[in-house]
């Protein structure tokens, strides 16, 4: 993996602040309100414009150093490599099971294996898995009112 620097980084978190922006454009308000779907991303789009060009203003002074990328020292260790590349396993996986097996199970057992991975001890990533995807989907789907994907055999959760 390339190590980005902070002045790589502050523009790309601009790039995606402005891209949020541009994606919730379209997004209108909801009827007699002054704010509606558009309004959260709207807010992290700006924060994260302000953010990326507080980063790039203070990287500019080391200018020279920033532009060079160069590899992480992670990268030689092995089972830092494994555990980047079970967190992006963990998302691809997610993509093509959450529609058909809900996002409960799948949410669990992705936490669940990313933790064991991590070298958590098996009954704490059991414990801080089930609460973790619970509390998430209480939020999300009650609290926020989200749809998250659900399956039938887990329907009795609500």
């Amino acid at each position: 993996m390339i190590k980005l620097s902070e002045l790589h980084l502050g523009v790309l978190t601009a790039l995606g602040g402005i891209a949020l922006l541009l994606a919730s454009a379209h997004f209108v308000p909801m009827p007699g309100q002054a704010y509606g779907a558009g309004t959260m991303p709207r807010l992290i789009g700006w924060s994260a414009i302000l953010l990326g060009a507080f980063m790039v203003a203070t990287s500019l002074r080391h200018l020279p150093d920033m532009l060079k990328p160069h590899l992480s020292d992670w990268v030689y260790k092995p089972r830092l490599a494994l555990a980047a590349l079970a967190v992006i396993a963990t998302i691809v996986s997610y993509i093509v099971f959450a529609d058909w097996l809900g996002f409960i199970p799948v949410s669990f057992v992705s936490l669940f294996v990313l933790m064991l991975v991590l070298r958590t001890r098996p009954l704490t990533a059991l414990f801080a898995s089930a609460v973790s995807t619970l509390v998430v989907y209480y939020g999300f789907s009650r609290l926020l009112m989200v749809p998250l994907p659900r399956s039938e055999f887990l329907s009795f959760l609500g």
